[in-house]
């Protein structure tokens, strides 16, 4: 079969000469809300990008990597290294099968620094939310396309001896010296298709709309999961910075307690000390060797936890390298920190982009009850080998006129539920403008706090100190007692204890205080 590549040049020719008339014949609301491209969009609500620069830098440099030999190949997504439209090589899903691939064998210590850089190219989340985007980007794709004119088609073939000829050969024979009848039958037929929507009342304005704000939504979501790994991290990395300098402090404990034992166990040689007084020192001893245990435990916890947030090689046994200082204080006022949370907070963004969804929704469902226009082009083939060969040919052109006049209610019901995603969006916009000042209203006292309990705490461990120095003193010149010393240690441990926490928890809030106006 032979088909003129004429009429195909004339399908293409006329899918670019059909004007793109297209317009919204009813709206839910006055206001036509216009979207531009996904790359360039901003609504008139919204003028920051929700996503930034280093973020798309990043999606586009993004390559399936394997981390380590010994772990599965994680797969950082990204449409800009596929092939559109078609399947990546699968990757293999495996598990560690022997304890030498989850075997702790190397210790390595990171920074802060480093940990961060590198949570947004292994953090399951992170991975999680880009391939969301790139979901969002195929969609506004496949919407897109519904502007296009499509084309199909369709060849047939087939083998046909018919039994009511055969019938008729017998039954009314041909006179002769005509031949019987032909039996036997093989046609080839083939079409080649073209039709484009001329007019569609806007529901494909309104659906590529839709599709739009989900690929806003999906970036927003983006930089809000880009916000919330990283505080996760630093909160790991805080917690295991505390549970270090908790050992530290545990294990001077128990040389505290041991050197007080020593001595008790003299005095009670010598004659000037009692068997209570070294059943004392034994206890306290125990107390501070189990909290030194307990303090070991959490250590390996807390490694193990930021490990497994970063999706680090299961050989190797993270530590921190940096040492706990208090970070830089925050100069900005409350009052400006609040205003700068809510107009950078990607949740406020991501409510007012999900309300734009739902009327855009609204306006393709009313859309579909206004008049559907289209034409089509059809070219066919035909060819008979048994009747001596030959090709047929022939074409039909025509439009289409669809209009659904009545539907039952089922479209007014659709947009009731667009109504209710709408004032759902709007609600969980003020919700949401609500927790941003929150947050940062408590992450702003917090820290304010801790930052004055650092210096408090610091004076107590000095003045802890000398008091325990005072008490062994004392205890020497037969003026105390052992009970004294015993709970200076313990004051010294505590206070200690409270001046890492101070340290700690003014980091954290000041994390926490970043993260609230969206600027960590």
């Amino acid at each position: 079969m032979r088909i003129s590549s004429s009429w195909l040049t004339l399908g293409a020719s006329l899918s670019l000469l059909i004007p793109a008339w297209t317009a919204n014949a009813q709206e839910f609301t006055p206001l036509q809300v216009k979207v531009a491209a996904a790359s360039e969009a901003t609504t008139p609500e919204t003028t920051k990008s929700p996503i930034t620069p280093t973020v798309v830098e990043d999606i586009k440099r993004s390559q399936p990597q394997l981390i380590s030999s010994t772990e599965p190949a994680r797969v950082l997504p990204s449409a800009s290294v596929s092939t559109p439209g078609q399947l990546d090589p699968e990757q293999t899903l495996v598990v560690p099968t022997t304890p030498s691939q989850v075997k702790l064998e190397i210790t390595k210590p990171v920074t802060l620094e480093e940990v961060l850089d590198l949570a947004e190219k292994t953090n399951s989340d992170w991975i999680q939310a880009r391939i969301a985007v790139d979901k969002a980007r195929a969609a506004l794709q496949g919407a897109e396309a519904g502007r296009s004119p499509t084309v199909s088609g369709t060849v047939q073939y087939s083998y046909n001896d018919s039994a009511q000829t055969r019938l008729s050969n017998i039954n009314n024979p041909l006179p002769a010296p005509l031949p019987p009848r032909n039996t036997i039958s093989n046609p080839l037929t083939g079409t080649v298709g073209i039709n484009y929507t001329l007019f569609d009342s806007g529901v494909n304005d309104a659906t590529i709309a839709a599709a739009e704000n989900n690929l806003r939504i999906a970036e927003s979501n983006l930089n809000q999961a880009r916000q919330t790994v990283r505080l996760n991290i630093v909160t790991a990395y805080y917690n295991l910075q505390n549970a270090d300098e908790t050992i530290r402090i545990q294990r001077q404990a128990v040389k505290n307690a041991e050197k007080s034992l020593k001595d008790t166990q003299a005095r009670e040689r010598a004659g000037v000390g009692t068997k209570f007084d070294v059943l004392q020192s034994e206890v306290s001893l125990a107390n501070a060797k189990q909290d030194l245990l307990n303090a070991e435990a959490s250590q390996l916890v807390a490694r193990r936890e930021l490990a497994r947030q970063l999706n680090y090689p299961p050989t190797v046994e993270i530590t921190a390298a940096d040492k706990i200082a208090p970070v830089a204080e925050w100069k900005m006022p409350l009052e400006e920190s609040i205003l700068l949370a809510v107009r950078n907070r990607a949740e406020l963004d991501t409510q007012k982009l999900q309300r734009e969804v739902a009327r855009s929704n609204a306006n393709a469902a009313l859309a579909k009850l206004g008049p559907q226009v289209g034409v089509f082009a059809n070219f066919n083939t035909a060819s008979e080998f048994t009747a001596g060969g030959g090709l047929g040919t022939g074409y039909q052109i025509g439009a289409t006129l669809n209009w659904n006049l009545y539907d039952g209610g089922k479209t007014a019901a659709q947009v009731d539920q667009f109504k209710a995603d709408q004032a759902t969006a709007e609600s969980k916009f003020e919700q949401a403008a609500r927790q941003a000042r929150f947050d940062v209203e408590s992450a702003y006292i917090n820290q304010r706090s801790r930052f004055q309990q650092i210096d408090t705490a610091t004076k107590a461990v000095k003045q802890a100190e000398e008091a325990l120095r005072l008490a062994r003193l004392r205890l020497d010149a037969g003026v105390g007692t052992q009970l004294e010393v015993l709970t200076a240690e313990s004051d010294f441990t505590r206070a200690d204890v409270n001046r890492v926490q101070a340290i700690i928890g003014y980091n954290q809030a000041r994390a926490n205080l970043e993260r609230a106006v969206a600027g960590l």
